[in-house]
């Protein structure tokens, strides 16, 4: 008894600033876990704006989360199942990767694309449902759908992709869609897409902007959000003079735009945005430094691999390791279209692991800062009551179990 008691005198008491400061660097699956204590905490983790904004910031200092698609090797048609691997992309591969749950998922054999990712949520597109999309917390397994938006009658349309980001102007997400259109099935003219936008929100809704010239708006890949901006590999012209061009499409102003490529390559050849073959042998992998400056793409290194280049139809760096601050065993991960895998490659060794070989089957990945943001509170579908009070910082103070005197948060 009387160990305790010298216990709870040498317990110290923070403050709540203090507190927050310090639950921001727990990992999320440590938080979810507290959730459970308190009404307080369950409030503070799940709906409060201000503490998933601070958990964010930090996370976003640490290692880069990979988030993967895997195959179902068990089954006997293909499932992909979403998940998350502790994978550091700056060293060899962890082999550690824990499975996530799909709360929307209700049976078949469905494929998921990931249209987007932004501040934690992905934008999570069903192939077989063409009804709507969901934006989702991988790691609160929060999430909300968006019915697709009505397409003009006059349209032959098919739908082609997705972008999806944030707006740290005007503190909004966005979704916007795309669809390849003509007046008739067999018009020679040029090619368009009808282009829809949704702003979450209480009094969301979907709206049409100018139809644009372009066409073939990458459907399966993740549209790269640079500067508040969205960017996809599109086509422009007749479907008969494919034209490839880099488009842009700033979010707060809701503009359209072209990237230029790098010069003295083929435009029309690469597949990604990063690299650039040479008659099959190599692969050159370009990072622009300067935004919107085209002077400013360099060449970053050549992957000199015939087999890698002759063994994939498409490679798309999903990392890139600066050239000045090259590491030993830096690696990059690649997610290879044709067939649908993700290799390890360290540029210093000129070597390639293959994933498979720490029992990741994986089909893509995508690079993933874990957060706490809640697609219900920024919907508005959400419990606000945390919300409502936004310069203020949420007590940690909560009433006794069974005494009734109030008792505070500390570390002993």
């Amino acid at each position: 008894m009387e160990d305790n008691n010298n216990k709870k005198e040498k317990s110290i008491a923070l403050p709540d600033e203090m507190i927050l400061d310090i639950l921001s660097f727990l990992p999320i699956k440590s938080l979810m876990r507290f959730r459970c204590v308190n009404k307080t905490l369950l409030q503070l983790f799940t709906t409060d704006p201000q503490f998933a904004q601070l958990y964010l910031n930090k996370s976003n200092r640490k290692n880069t989360t990979i988030l993967a698609i895997r195959h179902e090797l068990q089954q006997l048609q293909d499932k992909s199942l979403v998940y998350s691997s502790a994978v550091n992309i700056r060293s060899e591969c962890d082999k550690v990767a824990v499975p996530l749950e799909l709360p929307f998922y209700r049976g078949g054999t469905y494929s998921y694309i990931i249209g987007g990712i932004s501040n934690g949520l992905v934008l999570v597109n069903l192939d077989d449902d063409k009804e709507k999309v969901f934006i989702w917390n991988p790691l609160t397994n929060d999430y909300i759908d968006i019915p697709y938006p009505p397409t003009p009658d006059h349209y032959c349309c098919e739908i082609r992709g997705f972008g999806f980001g944030f707006i740290q102007a005007t503190n909004q997400y966005k979704v916007i869609r795309f669809c390849d259109c003509n007046y008739t099935p067999f018009d020679e003219g040029d090619e368009q897409s009808h282009v829809s936008v949704y702003t979450l929100g209480i009094d969301s809704s979907w709206r049409n902007l100018k139809d644009i010239s372009y066409y073939s708006i990458c459907l399966d890949c993740t549209a790269p959000l640079v500067n508040g901006v969205i960017h996809w590999n599109a086509f422009t012209g007749s479907i008969f003079l494919d034209d490839k061009r880099i488009l842009s499409f700033d979010m707060k102003d809701e503009i359209f735009g072209e990237i230029p490529h790098p010069k003295h390559i083929n435009a029309n050849y690469p597949e990604s945005f990063y690299d650039s073959r040479d008659c099959g042998e190599n692969i050159q992998v370009w990072v622009m430094q300067e935004y919107g400056v085209a002077n400013s793409w360099t060449k970053q290194f050549t992957i000199g691999r015939p087999d890698i280049c002759g063994s994939f139809t498409t490679l798309q760096p999903i990392s890139v390791p600066q050239k000045e601050k090259t590491l030993p065993k830096t690696s990059i991960l690649i997610d290879t279209i044709t067939p649908l895998q993700v290799i390890l490659y360290d540029p210093e060794t000129n070597s390639v692991t293959n994933l498979e070989e720490f029992g990741l089957h994986l089909k893509e990945a995508f690079n993933y800062t874990p957060s706490l943001i809640s697609p219900r509170v920024i919907s508005g579908d959400g419990d606000l009551l945390a919300v409502r009070h936004k310069a203020s910082t949420p007590s940690l103070i909560s009433p006794g179990a069974t005494s009734g005197v109030t008792s505070r948060f500390a570390i002993l």
